[in-house]
């Protein structure tokens, strides 16, 4: 059996901490700086005329955050850590930033400390297997962080009248919460620039036959139709991909992928893959001339300004157009597609109106003596007020009775869907592929780039990084399941009602004998 980590991916984390070590000293820094003692000196008045100086020592702790918000989760944070630290003057919160889109760079620094016994006191991550790829990573495996489902459910955050259920269940693996959500996206969301198909006439895509439409005609109007960047190493083209293979799909096919379990011996696997091929090349044919150089946020600032019509994201670009080209984000719905002023909507990807795509921002704590300090930043952070301070800037809340507190009307949509969801079709929630295995995302990832560059001919060995990467995901799992930790979800309420080929589904325990399709 695979380790969680292959070779590649530890020489990547190798390589990381050198340029980390070298650029920033994160290492020296979490071990030489959690506590700060600052003196304030005071002066006490007595019934002597000559006053009497008086020295106090006041400690204060620093909680050091590593994390990969360099845009809209920076804007986010710098409401979020000075309302923390009004209400605790004991704590000030250290951001450590490594940029990349989803977590690409930050979350193998990260592995590589943990790996290293030199974790950081608190770290971002996302819900799903990804978190596991830390576990199998550490030396002290699920024992090197502490299990937050004890203080979830102190908060309330099982009963779900309180908050969004499956978001929870995205968060537990048989019950044991590894990271604790602190915001909630969705993947897969298409952004329109409205102003350009008002001025040709053409329909809202709110299907895939009139999305193929809008894009035939847009080219031939002389717009460029698509923008599917590629500076971010394969994000942008994971995201396009998966929405048109949920599309063509449904969730139960994207729940194999997410456990590694496709069939490969499925007609009905291999039509929707092929067909999602087709689509995918057809609508990167028609894309931005730069996209190579071009990141997800230089992308959907073009479409705001016209450059281009379609861009396919996750919904933390809402808030990016908001914080950073002040533009305001509307859902593709009446009234707003009909206001002559509003140029950018936000939809669901055509075909995936009925499903939540999760893409949940989530925090761990490793073991540590700083540990108590992280806990009370991370229970905060969850807390109905931390939320408010948080998601106004980014995401929504997964509280049932959140208000609209929210800068643009796309956020209180957005939070209106999870919602409505949550009640009535939580087996219609499904985990963005952001949140596959470390490794196996970053083949997925390499593999689409490579496709949408080279072209149809490279099909056969797309073909064959996918098939590998579902092995790969699928072993990982099994290596999760024998710490325990063989699904997502609450003891007997599995994510979305998907159970994995080697859990009982009757005593939700681990079947040995699963072995992964080669």
């Amino acid at each position: 059996m695979r380790s969680s980590l292959s070779t590649a991916a530890i020489a990547a984390i190798v390589i990381v901490i050198v340029v980390v070590a070298a650029v920033g000293g994160y290492l020296a820094y979490v071990s030489t700086r959690h506590h700060v003692t600052t003196t304030t000196p005071t002066t006490t008045t007595t019934s002597v005329t000559t006053p009497i100086t008086t020295t106090t020592t006041t400690t204060v702790t620093t909680i050091t955050f590593y994390t990969w918000w360099a845009t809209t989760g920076r804007v986010a944070l710098d409401h979020l850590i000075p309302a923390f630290e009004a209400a605790y003057p004991q704590y000030t919160v250290q951001k450590e930033i490594i940029p990349g889109a989803g977590g690409t760079n930050a979350r193998y620094a990260i592995m590589g400390m943990i790996i290293a016994g030199r974790p950081p006191d608190l770290f971002q991550s996302l819900l799903g297997a990804n978190m596991l790829s830390y576990a199998e990573a550490a030396p002290q495996g699920v024992k090197a962080f502490l299990n937050l489902t004890p203080a979830l459910k102190s908060m309330g955050f099982l009963n779900p009248s309180v908050v969004s259920l499956p978001i929870i269940e995205a968060a537990a693996y048989n019950g044991t919460t590894l990271n604790a959500p602190v915001s909630v996206h969705s993947g897969f969301v298409l952004y329109i620039n409205m102003k350009v198909l008002r001025q040709y006439n053409l329909p809202l895509p709110t299907n895939m036959s009139t999305l193929i439409y809008d894009t035939v005609q847009l080219a031939e109007h002389g717009v460029t139709p698509w923008m599917v960047p590629g500076a971010d190493g394969g994000y942008d083209q994971e995201q396009l991909w998966f929405a048109i293979f949920l599309s063509l799909g449904g969730p139960r096919l994207l729940d194999e992928v997410l456990y590694g379990t496709v069939n490969f011996s499925s007609p009905t696997f291999w039509s929707v893959f092929n067909e999602t091929n087709r689509l995918f090349l057809n609508f990167t044919s028609y894309n931005y001339p730069a996209w190579r150089s071009m990141t997800w946020s230089q992308g959907i600032a073009d479409v705001a300004l016209g450059k281009a019509v379609f861009e396919v994201d996750v919904d933390s670009a809402t808030n990016y157009l908001y914080d950073f080209d002040n533009i305001t984000v509307y859902p593709a719905t009446e009234p707003y597609i009909s206001w002559p002023n509003v140029t950018v909507v936000a939809e669901p990807f055509p075909g995936t109106q009925d499903y939540f795509v999760v893409v949940s921002d989530a925090v761990a704590i490793p073991v540590s003596p700083y540990q108590e300090a992280a806990l009370t930043f991370m229970k905060y952070w969850l807390s109905y007020s931390g939320q408010q301070a948080w998601t106004r800037w980014k995401a929504v809340t997964y509280y049932l009775n959140g208000t609209d507190w929210y800068n643009t009307p796309q956020q209180w949509w957005m939070y209106q869907h999870l919602v409505n969801l949550s009640r009535t079709a939580p087996q219609n929630f499904v985990i963005d592929p952001l949140s596959l295995f470390a490794d196996t995302d970053e083949t997925i990832y390499s593999g689409l780039l490579a496709l949408q560059s080279t072209g149809p001919s490279y099909l056969q060995g797309w073909t064959s990084m996918f098939e590998n990467a579902m092995h790969e995901e699928c072993e990982e799992w099994l290596t999760g399941a024998k710490m325990g930790l063989g699904y997502l979800g609450l003891p007997g309420e599995p994510f979305g009602g998907y159970v994995p080929p080697w859990v009982n589904p009757s005593t939700f325990t681990f079947t040995s004998n699963y072995t992964c399709l080669s």
